[in-house]
């Protein structure tokens, strides 16, 4: 009978074992993350073609993508707070919804005014689905596993830049203005599907054990915790909650400042247009698996440790492309790969593990500070290209600017500094 009952217990753990329903979560926040980037990155291709087409100005809509960027602060702000009230898969149901009709009104209208108008609301809402809800939904599913699924989900992000632009111009060579978006309208159609049909806010509505069978710490630790702390006025008043967001702002800022740069600065160095344009292609099919790299580190050192590489690897990224050689101007797209693989994975992973079942209080108010400080990448590098006339500068700017931000992180960011607020609440 003993026998029985420990290959019983044997056959319950082989069934725990991987992702298990898990899957679908994961299959979910990659087309969730996918999803908020493909505005911007359509967007190249089709400021061209939509000029061409419709008469507009090619430059002022490139510059809609700024204040799509603001949107992303807002939405963040607006969904994180919603997120500690209200279920994520609702949320992000209504938010699917939305951002397809608002991306069918970029194709179908001819009202300049209304397509800006458009393209700021998809913007902001697939900011909303990919950086703010998905990871409230990881935090219930996966919070001890969080960085090696942070590291998968988070691989959506440079594939949609590396193919944003081929899924585009196929589209619309098949069927027009509408067409041109209709692959990505496509891409978060499945995602909802899959959101709707087999996910929920508590894995036990769907049979599932958080972290597929490791057992949760302590029943507190399930759900969303609704006498949390961590208000908003709270979070704002706690220096560390600034110290977290300016400082992992900075890898943000620099990810996304440097991908805008890259070319012109590839061009600079003496690589022809052809090769160049491979090369960014590289750049961000290399922070796919710079991002699951990412994952791996963080689920073996933990969040906090892993995110001094990403400042290592940008200071390495930009020493090695300032010497001008083939080969180091290689190694620095594999080190960008790595900034940007990693700049999307820390917050959330290190918000799961300060705040725990807090989570979305804290993610909801530190997120958008970092997309806030992200925001000024492209701006950095852009002002002082302005001052010298080349990127230089800029790129010598870039490395001491991550080298201020790894001290900044490793002398003012306390750990634990969320469960010593707490504990003072229980005295």
């Amino acid at each position: 009978m003993q026998n029985i009952q420990k290959g019983k217990n044997s056959m319950e753990t082989k069934v725990k074992k991987g992702y298990g329903k898990g899957w679908a979560l994961i299959l979910y926040a990659f087309l969730a993350y996918f999803t908020a980037t493909a505005v911007g990155s359509a967007m190249n291709a089709a400021s061209g073609t939509l000029s061409e087409l419709r008469g507009w100005n090619a430059a002022l809509l490139t510059s809609f993508i700024s204040l799509g960027s603001i949107a992303n602060v807002v939405a963040g702000f607006v969904f994180g707070k919603l997120s500690t009230k209200a279920s994520a898969k609702k949320l992000s149901i209504m938010c699917s919804v939305i951002w397809i009709a608002v991306v069918v009104g970029m194709g179908v209208t001819t009202n300049l005014w209304a397509f800006a108008f458009c393209l700021i609301i998809a913007n902001g809402i697939s900011s909303a689905l990919g950086y703010q809800l998905a990871p409230v939904m990881i935090s219930k599913w996966f919070p001890k596993r969080k960085g090696i699924i942070m590291g998968i989900v988070t691989m959506g992000i440079p594939l949609c830049s590396g193919f944003a632009t081929m899924m585009y111009q196929a589209g619309y060579a098949a069927m027009g203005s509408l067409g041109g978006f209709l692959p990505f309208i496509a891409v978060l159609v499945v995602a909802l599907i899959v959101l709707v049909v087999f996910l929920a806010d508590d894995p036990a509505d769907k049979g599932f054990n958080p972290d597929n069978g490791a057992e949760a710490e302590a029943e507190e630790e399930k759900g969303i915790n609704k006498e949390s702390i961590w208000t908003t006025q709270k979070l704002l008043s706690t220096p560390q909650v600034w110290i977290h967001g300016l400082t992992l702002g900075v890898q943000l800022l620099f990810a996304s400042g440097l991908m805008v740069q890259l070319f012109p600065r590839l061009l600079e160095i003496g690589f022809d247009p052809g090769m160049a344009g491979m090369m960014m292609l590289a750049s961000g099919l290399l922070a796919l698996p710079g991002s699951y790299l990412c994952g791996v580190i963080d689920s073996k050192i933990g969040a906090r440790k892993a995110a001094y590489t990403s400042y290592v690897f940008g200071i390495l990224a930009m020493l090695l492309n300032l010497t001008g050689n083939t080969v180091c101007v290689w190694i620095s797209l594999v080190c960008i790969g790595m900034v940007v693989g990693g700049a999307a994975n820390w917050p959330a992973s290190l918000c799961i593990e300060e705040f725990g079942d807090s989570f979305a209080n804290g993610y909801g108010i530190i997120q958008p500070m970092i997309q806030v400080v992200g925001a000024v990448g492209p701006a950095f590098f852009a002002a002082f290209y302005g001052m010298t006339g080349s990127y230089k500068i800029p790129y010598i700017c870039g490395a001491v600017l991550m080298f201020i931000g790894l001290i900044g992180f490793a002398t003012l960011a306390k750990p634990g500094f969320a469960k010593k607020e707490e504990e003072k609440y229980k005295k």
